[in-house]
């Protein structure tokens, strides 16, 4: 999609990002349908139909693949258990074995310290 003088022929947006999927669709300019198409484009795209659209072609990439991952979106329910939490627990562990720890110091330093004066 170059022009004779190696420039791109698709307009670059001041302030967005252009994804090339490999389909284009060319329309003349002051065409009376261009209107009508960006309607239906940004319906498609506030709708979430293009995400899901790109969602099925990753799942049907994955399921050829046959790999399996751990990897899940986040915009799907995911099951979070006890399995999850357990760095947190051995954290909690360790600091409650911590606190003990100062406890019984800081009592035996005060019993030795009221035993000298």
């Amino acid at each position: 999609m170059l022009s004779e003088f190696s420039e791109p022929l698709v307009c670059r947006l001041e302030d967005g990002v252009l994804y090339n999927e490999g389909l284009g669709m060319i329309t003349l300019k002051g065409d009376t349908l261009m209107r009508k198409v960006n309607e239906i484009i940004d319906h498609v795209v506030e709708a979430g139909l293009y995400n899901y659209w790109i969602s099925l072609d990753i799942h049907e990439l994955k399921s050829k693949s046959r790999k399996i991952t751990l990897v899940h979106p986040l915009d799907r329910y995911y099951s979070f258990n006890l399995y999850h939490m357990q760095p947190a627990f051995y954290l909690l562990l360790m600091g409650l074995c911590l606190s003990a720890l100062c406890f019984i110091v800081e009592v035996f330093y005060n019993r030795l310290l009221s035993k000298r004066k």
